[in-house]
């Protein structure tokens, strides 16, 4: 494969999984509470060629890289909408862990309901 072709195959796939849903991703609704991820997409990217004319020796190379840091959470019940952040400093990771059980008892509670549903 050419160095070019391998350039536009490693930039479409940077691209496609650097979509808006991975920075905001998917609600996820349990009754009356949505949960929104919110996330930070870094990348990077970088290429190399080479061709020796006094040798037979040719190099190419190509590499990318990308990280998705998770940094927030919109939280929506009823007319209500919190902003749980991440962050180092704030008190975020509390929130998170507070609404944990809330969300378990809503998933098993919906699991439930779905299985009498089917059954």
């Amino acid at each position: 494969m050419a160095i070019e072709e391998l350039v536009k195959t490693v930039l479409a796939e940077l691209k496609e999984i650097s979509q808006t849903e991975t920075v905001v991703g998917k609600p996820i609704t349990v009754d009356d509470m949505t949960v929104i991820p919110v996330s930070r997409i870094s990348m990077g990217f970088g290429a190399g060629g080479g061709d020796m004319q006094k040798s037979t020796g040719r190099g190419q190379g190509t590499g990318g890289g990308i990280a998705i840091e998770p940094k927030a959470f919109l939280v929506l019940r009823k007319n209500k909408v919190d902003l749980i952040s991440l962050q180092e400093g704030e008190m975020t990771f509390g929130k998170v862990v507070e609404l944990i059980p809330q969300i378990v008892n809503r998933l098993k509670s919906m699991k439930e309901t779905k299985k009498k549903s089917a059954g």
